[in-house]
């Protein structure tokens, strides 16, 4: 009968809890299928050569310093209506430059959509913007880069009720598309 040492036992465990791991990684990704529906803030999705990051979602008060910002050219809301920044990170990974979608829409449980409303603020994202080859938008170093949120903005004009119907989901078309993230209002 043939004798195990402890180093062999302990490179026989090692080696099964790699192929172990390795397994549950494979599983969890899904074979290579990759979510681009219902994906949380924080989470990148891919969609052709872009990827998408939706870093944070909050109301804003154009009464608000900080806020008057985000809202530079824009009337206060009506009563029954708010301002929503949706704040997005944008890379593309491929080897050309890439046009950035011109609309991106939110929805809300009940069907209603909402498309982005044009910003002059320095912290807006810029649609229809061409990102060159391993670029960002926000671009490095820019103001809305290196601002306190670090991302561009997709400024929306909803109403009140709207935000209270979740989940509110950012719709991002594109190429494999669409993929959508749900938004933590």
């Amino acid at each position: 009968m043939e004798r195990i040492s402890k180093s062999n036992l302990f490179r026989g465990l090692v080696l099964a809890l790699v192929v172990a791991i390795s397994g549950l990684a494979l599983a969890a990704c899904g074979g290579g299928h990759e979510e681009k529906e219902g994906l949380a803030e924080g989470e990148i999705v891919e969609l052709g050569p872009l990827q998408y990051q939706v870093l944070f979602t909050r109301p804003l008060n154009i009464n608000d310093i900080e806020d008057s910002e985000y809202l530079v050219d824009k009337d206060p809301p009506p009563p029954d209506k708010m301002y929503i920044g949706v704040f997005v990170n944008i890379h593309n990974d491929g080897d050309e430059a890439v046009q950035v979608p011109e609309e991106f829409e939110i929805e809300t449980t009940s069907g209603r959509r909402y498309t982005n409303l044009p910003s002059e603020s320095i912290y807006a994202l810029e649609p229809g913007a061409t990102i060159e080859p391993d670029n960002n938008l926000p671009q490095i170093d820019s103001t809305a880069q290196v601002g306190p949120i670090g991302a561009a903005m997709l400024l929306y004009l909803i109403d009140r009720e709207s935000a209270e119907e979740r989940p509110v989901q950012l719709i991002i078309p594109g190429e494999d598309g669409p993929a959508s993230f749900d938004l933590d209002l």
